[in-house]
């Protein structure tokens, strides 16, 4: 709930609270957290992250330091200084690659102690991040057409004025979380459609009347909700962001059309109309997408980062400059055409890893993105998706629209959308086989039991006696 309050945590005071709560959280962790819960590989992984970046602490001798490449720079610098014997690192700049140490306990934290709750926990938080999304996109509504002087934009001074940005400094990084909670938000909805007819007779009458009930009402509910998240998302004018949120629509149709309910409880027909109604959302944004959405100055000139984020990702290789030392050491590679600007991150995140973790970070984002792939073959069953399996596959296409904005911007160097990501990834990395045994004793055929209670035979003559015994439970359906 903090972490969006301000700036979306991009400040130096709310990034400090957040980095407390972060350490109070693996406190509590350290002292009740059930070790089993996590996979051998996500332990190295989570492992990996964070011994990383203090391998770039570990001092090194000024001959060794030396020889380091993309160092020739800073070995003259040194020397012009009369400093040839200061100790060196493998970050250069040490104080950033703390700052981006203490800075990953963040998502550290938050993955762990999702991973500590059960699945009514989770549904708990995962009901509390749609309504946190949910009021940023009706401040981020409000906010449209807005100009600098209006009090919606919480005293901003640099932002997209005129655009949804919610408490986000950057519209794209507003329509990031947005694009992230929608697919969730979708597979409830979907999920909720029918679930009372689910265990009746499946006449069109019941799933009609099922609209009008309590289970029906929470279905619209969601909808609506949905609705909103993906009107804020067109507000913000993020071309990446309405792209993202048109093939989250796309890929949400595709996975929940043929489980609505869990099992389909609309058989084909509903297959077909879900279809339809999602390639027709799909179809309507197309225009929205020319004619709302707004370019990005930075657009045309993310290829020249790019260009010479690549430089120097080959001037550093294979260690790269350190984790967090980007923006003090690319404008050593920044070009004439990038001048006015002061470039303070990549706009690509994985180009800056690479640029800050060279060979390591390349290895870390594979085994990171094989872990993420794998997951999903656990948890795309053919048994009966429960609400929670609805949950995972919406969290799970989430994290992959983020993945894919982070190719054209830096969503995950955003503290809140770090966090974010990572409790998603705790829900979609959660044990996949906790409502197996639900799903297959829903698939079994439901027996009823024999009522009727034979009287004793008293002798070969006795009669059984006629009508329904006393101690049966009558049939209101046959009323």
């Amino acid at each position: 709930m903090f972490a969006p309050l301000f700036r979306a945590g991009n400040l130096p005071l709310a990034l400090l609270a957040l980095e407390l709560l972060a350490l109070a959280i693996l406190a509590i962790l350290v002292w009740k957290f059930p070790r089993a819960m996590l996979t051998p590989r996500e332990l190295l992984a989570l492992s990996l992250l964070l011994i990383i970046p203090l391998l770039y602490l570990i001092p090194l001798p000024a001959a060794v330091g030396h020889l380091l490449p993309g160092r020739e720079l800073y070995r003259v610098s040194l020397s012009l200084l009369d400093l040839d014997g200061f100790p060196m690192r493998l970050s250069i700049v040490p104080l950033e690659t703390q700052a981006a140490f203490l800075a990953l306990l963040l998502p550290v934290a938050v993955f762990l102690g999702t991973r500590s709750l059960d699945a009514n926990r989770i549904f708990t938080l995962v009901l509390l991040l749609i309504g946190i999304a949910a009021g940023e996109a009706i401040l981020g509504l409000m906010q449209f057409g807005a100009g600098k002087e209006s009090g919606l934009y919480l005293g901003m001074d640099f932002t997209h004025f005129g655009s949804a940005v919610g408490t986000y400094t950057n519209r794209n990084h507003l329509a990031g979380l947005l694009e992230m909670v929608l697919p969730v938000t979708l597979g409830l909805f979907f999920y909720s459609m029918g679930r009372e007819d689910h265990e009746r007779t499946r006449s069109w009458r019941r799933r009609v009347s099922f609209f009008s009930s309590m289970q029906g009402h929470q279905a619209f509910i969601y909808a609506a909700l949905a609705l909103l998240l993906l009107v804020g998302a067109i507000f913000t004018r993020s071309r990446t962001g309405v792209a993202l949120v048109m093939l989250g629509v796309l890929l949400v149709t595709f996975g929940f059309a043929r489980r609505i309910g869990g099992d389909n409880v609309y058989g084909a027909a509903g297959t077909v109309v879900a279809f339809a109604l999602g390639i027709g959302v799909v179809i309507g944004l197309a225009p929205v997408l020319d004619r709302f959405s707004e370019l990005d100055p930075m657009e045309d000139l993310r290829w020249t980062m790019f260009s010479a984020t690549i430089d120097g990702i080959g001037a550093f290789f294979p260690l790269g400059s350190g984790p967090g030392s980007y923006a003090d050491v690319f404008p050593a590679f920044q070009s004439v055409e990038l001048g006015p600007w002061f470039v303070n991150y990549a706009h690509n995140d994985y180009l800056q890893w690479l640029f800050e973790g060279g060979l390591l970070a390349a290895l870390l984002i594979l085994f990171l993105l094989g872990l993420y792939f794998f997951q999903w073959g656990k948890i795309w069953t053919r048994d009966i998706w429960s609400k929670f399996r609805f949950v995972q596959i919406g969290a799970g296409i989430g994290l992959f629209l983020m993945l894919l904005h982070s190719l054209v911007d830096y969503n995950l160097h955003m503290p809140a959308n770090m966090v974010y990501f990572a409790f998603l990834a705790g829900v979609f990395f959660s044990d996949a086989d906790a409502d197996s045994a639900v799903a297959k004793r829903r698939r079994r055929q439901r027996r009823t039991p024999d009522l009727v209670v034979d009287p004793p035979q008293t002798n070969a003559d006795s009669v059984p006696p006629s009508g329904p015994h006393p101690e049966q439970i009558p049939n209101p359906l046959l009323d």
